[in-house]
């Protein structure tokens, strides 16, 4: 540890600089640095909140399911609510109301200093992170404070990590209370590294209690009229990395050829990368317009450059591509998205960061499972059966909802944990 902020403490007129120049460190820089300009909501709170944090959009995504139900268990309870990114504090804001859930940046990269500002003002009851996300410096201030730490719906590959990276691992995992792990064998990946088995414990993935819902007939037809969609079939691809986007739109350029009421939303997962992909169309001979730019509505391609709205087009989806299955650095996005809405999903090979739902979705055949050579032939092959469409949608779905429980079980986790700490202090 003493390395750690030896570094850091070297390395912060840096870390400032590059905070200061990058544009999504920028945005929110003085309260990352503990110097909220409206102090009173977070001294309004001091001593009786809990802090959740998520490091971005899919994390924060995670917090509402969390709250809504510690809310329902601590009705007079309010919460702090942190993430990193810019997308994150979109999502945060939709249900952060500034009073019982006060919204903020997290520590500037858990510059000792500051993260000993953010507990001393804040001084939560408990904390609470989500999957990889464990800053040392934070949560070993909190445990010195007596404040407990849970690592919720975490993750760990242990099998594509060198030894020296699992001892890192190890080491940011030394100060958290507990460990809730998405599957029994995340968990039984912490232990085979050094964590104790009586600080894991496998819950579920909370992304299967996410409310999501179809749009009524009236609310999807305004939807696709705004885009000029009336009477197109629509293909969405989700969440897109670099080298997915061309096996995308070589797919959809073999299904449109055939039947051009299709049209393709293509959502890159970083929206700064419209640029390339408006690029990667042109080359496809394929027009394209900017979700940010209103769109055209007679282009067969919307670049979906907007944070936060994805979802929406999952629900007028009628076949989906999951980005990230087909890029080896990034093992997936989230399945159960689609899933619950009853949508056919293709995933592609790489699918270790959604390994759990994939195997309870692939024996179901509610996903189907496709390779780059492959996508274009299994795309077409959809795009042409609307039955086989509905019926891997209609398994997909009736899956999805028997996963859900996971949040029950990360909040009595977490109750617990918080009753024990009062025990503690009361002793």
């Amino acid at each position: 540890m003493l390395l750690y902020n030896v570094l850091l403490t070297i390395l912060s007129p840096v870390i400032l600089a590059v905070a200061w120049w990058h544009p999504g460190l920028r945005e929110g820089l003085n309260e990352r640095l503990g110097m909220w300009k409206d102090r009173a909501r977070i001294d309004a709170i001091r001593g009786k909140a809990i802090w959740l944090h998520g490091v971005s959009a899919g994390e924060v995504k995670l917090l509402k399911p969390l709250i809504d139900e510690l809310r329902r268990r601590l009705p007079d309870t309010p919460f702090f609510a942190t993430t990193i990114t810019p997308a994150g504090m979109r999502v945060l804001e939709q249900f952060a109301d500034g009073e019982k859930v006060v919204a903020s940046y997290f520590p500037l990269v858990d510059l000792p200093w500051v993260s000993a500002r953010f507990a001393s003002t804040v001084r939560p009851l408990i904390y609470i992170t989500t999957e990889v996300e464990a800053w040392p410096n934070l949560t070993g201030i909190l445990k010195r404070r007596g404040i407990k730490s849970l690592l919720v719906n975490a993750r760990l590959f242990a099998q594509s990590k060198g030894a020296l990276e699992l001892k890192g691992v190890r080491w940011l995992m030394r100060d958290f209370h507990m460990i809730l792990c998405q599957t029994q064998q995340f968990a039984d990946n912490f232990a085979r590294i050094g964590v104790p088995r009586n600080r894991l414990r496998a819950v579920g993935n909370i992304k299967s209690d996410l409310a999501i819902t179809p749009w009524d007939d009236a609310r999807l037809l305004e939807f696709k009229r705004r885009h000029g969609w009336e009477n197109a079939r629509v293909l969405v691809a989700g969440s897109t990395h670099p080298g997915e986007d061309e096996p995308v739109l070589g797919a959809f350029a073999a299904i449109r050829a055939k039947h051009p009421e299709w049209v393709l939303a293509i959502t890159p997962r970083h929206p700064e990368r419209r640029d390339e992909v408006m690029a990667l169309c042109k080359q496809k001979g394929l027009d394209a317009a900017l979700l940010s730019g209103n769109g055209v509505a007679s282009a067969p391609v919307l670049i979906v450059d907007v944070m936060g709205v994805l979802i929406d087009f999952y629900r007028c989806a009628d076949l989906v591509i999951l980005g990230g299955t087909f890029n080896p650095r990034v093992g997936g996005h989230n399945v159960l998205e689609p899933a619950h809405l009853a949508k056919a999903v293709i995933a592609g090979p790489h699918i270790d960061s959604i390994a759990d739902s994939m195997e309870q979705l692939r024996p179901a055949d509610a996903v189907v499972c496709s390779s780059v050579e492959k996508l274009a032939a299994d795309a077409l092959a959809l795009a042409e059966d609307e039955a086989w469409r509905t019926g891997i949608g209609f398994r997909a779905q009736e899956i999805a909802r028997s996963l859900a429980g996971a949040t029950k079980l990360t909040v009595d986790a977490a109750l617990d944990a918080l009753d024990s700490s009062r025990a503690f202090h009361c002793s």
